[in-house]
């Protein structure tokens, strides 16, 4: 009598809306595989109901919510039942927080998984830094791995795995598809005079083209936390301009629902371009606000898909490079392998030492490697001081300072 072979058991685990959609999609990829079980940790970036529904979108059951002092218990020294793979889809400084400060390096899970819910394109040593207690980061792009392999020796992360990015798969436009999506983000551009220049391009195009209607998809209602908090939401601004189209609206839901009557999509860098290109709508990431790591749009270079304001109010969209998109988010899915590197972390190692493996405090490394590497780089106390201010900040409920993005 043969004894049956284990099945390993899997928690993912999401703070925001958008960290919720991407554990989602990979829960789905693995319940074949692994028993799985999705929870939304506690935080200040906590989705609603009505972001969790378009989250979730019917793929799974609403998640159960849980506070990060009882998700330390499950998966603690002290747990029984501790997973054999705990999928972090959450912030850096709550990961560092659940792992450096309530944790302090005893996790009883198997493989510690954590991934970025969109394009980390340069990867930012802060958000590498916060995760250090990690053992696989999923990452979505050829080019994407190379980059955070490139950057693995800081840290103690040691693998990455390769996933496609959280794309719900939308229907192809239709003939009678008449609409322009407009997916703006909180982060790029910055300031208020640039986003008014963007959104007087929107209201030209609503009044040049009184048959289409332009969309301008939100990703929440005002007061609805967000994984960015937008300080200059598109819809006051639109509140301030006179004689608004009445073609030109703001929408919420997943963007897969607007995606098929769309002709055409436009953003300065949001991950749904991506959405856009892989569901055939023709696509225009704007450059006139910069193109690199300042803009985000550094995953975009060779995609063919850069334009301007201009090219916006004359409907200029455009087609992505094919090569671009092998290399760039959008490769086949044979490629990816973030489950195959799991399992082999699994196996190749026994269990985190029986749960009781110590990591110094985030802090007193980084200050050992500011030593290590001598007074004239002062990186690492400065994103010391970073994540301790962010650890004390979702200890206390408050969003992370400021609109710096860690990844």
């Amino acid at each position: 009598m043969t004894t049956p072979r284990h099945r390993p058991t899997a928690l993912f685990v999401a703070d925001a809306d958008s960290s919720l959609k991407w554990a989602v999609t990979r829960l789905l990829e693995a319940r074949d595989r692994w028993d799985c079980e999705i929870l939304v940790v506690e935080s200040a970036v906590t989705p609603s109901a009505a972001q969790v529904d378009a989250a979730v979108a019917g793929r799974v059951d609403p998640p159960a919510r849980i506070g990060l002092t009882e998700l330390a218990r499950r998966v603690g020294p002290d747990a029984a039942d501790a997973p054999d793979v705990l999928v972090l889809a959450c912030r850096g400084d709550l990961i560092a927080l659940l792992l450096e400060d309530e944790l302090r390096g005893t996790c009883r899970a198997g493989v510690i998984v954590a991934g970025i819910p969109g394009v980390w394109l340069p990867p930012t040593e802060l958000g590498l830094t916060l995760r250090r207690g990690v053992d696989l980061m999923v990452v979505h792009s050829h080019v994407e791995r190379d980059a955070v392999e490139r950057e693995l020796p800081r840290g103690d992360l040691r693998a990455t795995g390769l996933a496609s990015l959280a794309i719900e798969g939308a229907d192809a436009p239709s003939d009678g598809a008449r609409s322009v999506v407009f997916a703006p983000q909180a982060l790029v551009p910055a300031s208020r005079a640039d986003r008014a220049r963007l959104l007087a391009a929107l209201v030209d195009l609503a009044r040049a083209r009184p048959d289409l209607t332009v969309v301008i998809k939100v990703r929440g209602t005002p007061g609805e936390a967000q994984t960015h908090r937008d300080d200059l939401p598109y819809e006051a601004l639109l509140a301030e301009v006179a004689d608004v189209p009445v073609n030109l609206t703001v929408a919420t839901g997943p963007m897969a629902d607007h995606l098929p009557g769309a002709i055409g999509f436009v953003t300065v860098s949001s991950t749904a371009a991506l959405e856009a290109v892989a569901a055939g709508v023709p696509t225009l990431c704007l450059a006139d606000f910069g193109v690199g790591e300042e803009t985000l749009t550094t995953a975009f270079l060779g995609s063919g898909l850069l334009g301007s304001l201009d090219d916006l109010r004359a409907g200029g969209f455009k087609r992505p490079d094919p090569e671009w998109m092998a290399r760039g988010y959008l490769h086949p899915g044979a490629d990816d392998d973030w489950i195959e590197r799991v399992e082999e972390l699994g196996t190749s190692r026994h269990r985190r030492e029986s749960g009781t493996r110590s990591r110094a405090s985030l802090a007193v490394r980084l200050r050992r490697r500011r030593v290590a590497l001598g007074p004239a780089d002062p990186t690492p106390l400065r994103h010391a001081s970073t994540a301790i201010d962010a650890w004390r900040r979702a200890r206390r409920g408050l969003p992370p300072a400021g609109a710096g993005r860690e990844g």
